[in-house]
């Protein structure tokens, strides 16, 4: 997998040789969204073959400041964090620390069925576990997220509210942020430092993202992007979102970010800058179950279809293309990030809304316009 996408230094956006108007229908897009008051702000970035092609922000990053939002500005990227967390671990295997195949006891002995759930388990959703970001009512987890915690405190939480096996680990796939929490655990142990530690010096100093960041809502960060719930009923069409210590999403949720540097993770990562190749490769390769098929899902089609997901990453097609490909959302902020290696395109795109269950019945339409707009552009330019 090495050498599948080239890195180069970033150019000026729209640096490459089309007619400037090519990304019009984006910004149609992007504007809409702000002036319907879908979204506060968005920022989208695209690279092709290593290089930018585009790079802008729309509407505002901080409505009571009325902050222009730009592609430098700082924001939470949840679940897209996976695949970083995901890398971590990898970088942990090629040091000869741990195996694929060993069992969580030997990291976290003592959680629940730890002898049964491998960490290729964990890495690709296959263990059983349950979520424990879901919570009835739904508000609750809201609630447990303001408190900060240390390690042994969110492993707690996660004996309490995810520990449960749901099925036989390897039989079935079941997203769950749990098992991603707990692989965080595994990187503490292991590298004898914290998460944060371990991945600012191991991924994003040695790759140059200099805008990415295991979070910490204490921490003074230049350009940081204010995070909102959707309320058509607000003057601003927006409340603030619900205060979140990053200490509770953890590795599965827990990185800033900002569309400039997810573009140039991907380069790296898919480039072979990360990972050796063979760890490369079994991160992008689809997970098979215990009697070697792949988990089957409904789609949203209703038709019974595989899941094709590595480990932390999504691996299947998008709109006929061969992609890798993620999306994440946490109180205030919703991302996406994918990359079509044959086309060596890389787009990302952020905003500073939640989308929650407020959000007025338009914006799950027009974020993913956007997507699908912003990737037509793309493959055309």
């Amino acid at each position: 997998m090495a050498g599948l996408l080239a890195l180069a230094a970033a150019a000026p956006s729209l640096s490459l040789a089309k007619p400037a108007n090519r990304w019009a229908k984006v910004d149609a897009v992007a504007r809409r969204m702000v002036a319907e008051r879908l979204v506060p702000g968005v920022q989208v970035c695209v690279r092709k073959a290593g290089v930018t092609a585009l790079s802008r922000g729309y509407g505002q990053a901080d409505l009571e400041t009325a902050t222009p939002m730009t592609p430098a500005t700082v924001c939470r990227i949840g679940s897209v964090s996976k695949q970083f967390t995901a890398a971590g671990i990898l970088l942990l295997a090629q040091d000869g620390k741990l195996s694929l195949d060993d069992p969580l006891s030997r990291f976290i002995p003592d959680f629940p069925n730890a002898e049964r759930l491998t960490i290729r388990r964990l890495l690709s959703h296959t263990t059983g576990l349950g979520n424990y970001t879901e919570t009835t009512p739904p508000e609750l987890v809201w609630q447990a997220s303001r408190t900060d915690r240390d390690t042994a405190q969110m492993l707690e939480v996660m004996r309490a509210t995810g520990a449960k096996l749901l099925f036989e680990p390897g039989t079935n796939y079941r997203y769950s942020n749990t098992g991603f929490v707990l692989l965080g655990v595994v990187i503490e142990k292991l590298a004898g430092e914290s998460y944060r530690d371990f991945m600012q010096a191991r991924l994003f100093t040695p790759l140059g993202l200099a805008h990415t960041a295991v979070d910490d809502a204490a921490e003074i960060v230049p350009n940081r992007a204010a995070g909102y719930t959707d309320d058509p009923k607000a003057p601003s069409g927006f409340d603030n979102a619900s205060f979140t210590s990053m200490t509770y999403p953890g590795g599965a949720g827990a990185l800033r970010s900002t569309c400039e540097d997810l573009c140039a993770w991907h380069v790296a990562l898919l480039g072979g800058r990360a990972l050796q190749p063979a760890m490369l490769q079994a991160m992008l390769t689809p997970i098979t179950l215990n009697d070697g098929a792949p988990p089957m899902q409904t789609n949203r089609k209703g038709e019974k279809a595989p899941v094709r997901y590595g480990f932390g990453i999504g691996v299947g097609p998008v709109d006929g293309h061969a992609a890798v490909s993620h999306g994440g959302s946490i109180q205030g902020f919703g991302s996406y990030l994918e990359t079509l290696p044959a086309e060596h395109v890389t787009l990302a795109m952020i905003i500073n809304t939640d989308g929650g269950a407020k959000a007025p019945p338009a914006f799950g339409p027009a974020w993913a316009e956007l997507q699908t707009t912003v990737r037509a552009a793309a493959l055309a330019a």
